[in-house]
């Protein structure tokens, strides 16, 4: 059932990264058009600004996860119902907070967003239309449950039909000429979608777990349980988001904001695959977890380098194609002009690939109630990537960011997380870094022939772009299906895959 639920969720996924990628090859230039640099760029440094308002959930959420995620696992249903009405109850007042907090954020954005006087008061009421998304806060909850219970595919679902919602109301929107406001009404309508549709897979519990959130006392033990992961795990979060999240704001306080149009469309296409490549993780932590808390260690461990591996290879296998071909593509679907140089991207590829393997340990070791043991560890690397990215941006400009998200990466997660694994479940580090080390062996000189072929013979048209690119990745598969994997690891997923296809047959 575990290799089923992770089958599902992948492809559930590969479903919406695909749907994602082809609604933003449509609707970007269309919003380019009708926005400009300056608009589109000052609404995606707004979604950041606005992202930091979740902090004010106080770790809620990533504390709420593990532990629906170990009361699954042990099949307590009556802890899982506790975790979920008083998340819900919680989640009420963080809502009031977000509230507050948004229309102080109102009134300080342009200062914040140094946009030009005439969208000044348009980007104001933008903020101020992102209330609407605090209705559906209290349903957050819901989506922690879904991960809980490896139904991810649920959550690939209706992430699908919110990227339609929001995509589609956005180009609406922006040829009537609505600007920043009408961007954040599709956000808005995109969020209430969501949350409903998770709403409606678990219809059959929510008048139980209505009744209980209005008539139930409050559960002690699970109050007592989310207090003890939500300081760290809100620790995280804060060094998560100031690691990741500021980089469209470094770039429009210290540069401008229209060139964060240049700096975003830059590195689309690795954003993209780091989604694709961290649902991996994301489909497969909740029965990681399921095995470590039920003492299946060498299963745990056996399973985690098989999924490092796997993660390495369809990284390297995506990634390399966006490094060599990113240029032409980017020439191809918003014009030359809006491309940001070949170190930007071998930077966001390269971070891109870096950040799916830390977050896939990451994972297990959060899902697992282990917040603390990263704390200290990623706010030493939110300070070192804060503090390079403003540096290197005043120094060398649009690829600052990125270079300090590399260097931060390096000095700090690339030698902690692994004794991290080592320290909490036994991993072997050594095995670890064979598993992403040796499938790099075999990219270098796979990504030299790639990048010289891009440059000699690269296509200068969709249909052959897209030939290439896909003929690159699937001939680094085959190769390392042959020399990365040995033979009882090709059996063994073979056989698993099987198994699988059978059971969503069935």
């Amino acid at each position: 059932m575990r290799t089923t639920r992770f089958l599902l969720t992948f492809l559930s996924r590969e479903a919406y990264t695909i749907l994602t990628l082809v609604m933003a090859l449509w609707a970007t230039p269309l919003l380019l058009h009708w926005l400009g640099d300056e608009r589109f760029g000052a609404f995606q440094v707004a979604t950041d600004w606005l992202g930091y308002l979740a902090l004010l959930e106080f770790g809620l959420g990533g504390a709420l996860a593990p532990l629906l995620a170990m009361a699954e696992a042990r099949r307590d249903e009556r802890a899982a119902q506790g975790l979920i009405v008083t998340g819900i109850r919680t989640y009420a007042k963080v809502a009031m907070m977000m509230a507050a907090a948004t229309i102080l954020l109102a009134a300080v954005i342009t200062w914040l967003i140094p946009v030009a006087p005439a969208y000044a008061r348009d980007l104001r009421v933008a903020i101020l239309v992102s209330l609407l998304g605090a209705i559906v806060t209290p349903l957050s909850p819901f989506r922690a449950l879904a991960e809980a219970r490896q139904q991810g595919y649920w959550i690939s679902i209706f992430l699908g039909v919110q990227s339609l919602v929001i995509t589609i109301g956005s180009v609406a929107m922006a040829w009537a000429g609505w600007g920043i406001t009408g961007q954040a009404i599709a956000m808005v309508a995109g969020a209430v979608v969501f949350n409903l549709g998770l709403l409606f897979v678990t219809r059959g519990e929510v008048p139980e777990i209505a009744r209980a959130v209005v008539t139930a006392p409050p559960d002690d033990e699970a109050r007592r349980d989310l207090r003890k992961l939500n300081l760290p795990t809100f620790t995280l979060q804060i060094c998560g988001r100031l690691s990741l999240m500021t980089d469209n704001i470094i770039v429009a306080r210290f540069l401008s904001p229209s060139i964060v149009a240049v700096f975003f469309l830059t590195q689309r296409l690795a954003s993209v695959a780091l989604v694709e490549l961290q649902g991996i993780g994301n489909a497969s932590w909740a029965a990681l977890v399921e095995l470590s808390v039920q003492g299946r260690t060498e299963s745990f461990n056996r399973r985690l380098v098989e999924l490092t591996r796997t993660v390495s290879v369809l990284g390297f296998a995506v990634l390399v194609p966006i490094a060599a071909y990113n240029r032409a593509f980017i020439s191809l679907w918003v014009g030359s002009q809006r491309y940001g140089g070949d170190l930007l991207t071998i930077l966001a590829t390269g971070n891109a690939l870096m950040l799916a393997v830390f977050s896939l340990w990451g994972w297990c070791i959060n899902g697992t109630g282990g917040a603390q043991i990263l704390t200290r560890a990623m706010v030493a690397q939110a300070i070192v990537n804060v503090a390079c990215s403003i540096g290197s941006t005043l120094a060398f400009g649009l690829i600052g960011p990125m270079l300090g998200t590399t260097v931060s990466f390096l000095a700090v997660s690339a030698w902690f997380m692994p004794r991290a694994m080592a320290d909490r479940f036994g991993t072997s580090p050594a095995q670890l870094l064979s598993a992403v080390g040796i499938p790099a062996l075999l990219a270098m000189p796979f990504g030299a022939l790639t990048w010289w072929f891009s440059r000699t013979y690269g296509a200068t048209d969709w249909i052959g772009l897209a030939c290439q690119m896909a003929t690159a990745a699937v001939t680094y598969l085959a190769f390392s299906w042959l020399l990365v994997f040995d033979r009882d690891e090709r059996a063994d997923l073979l056989n698993r895959f099987r198994m699988a296809v059978r059971a969503v047959a069935v």
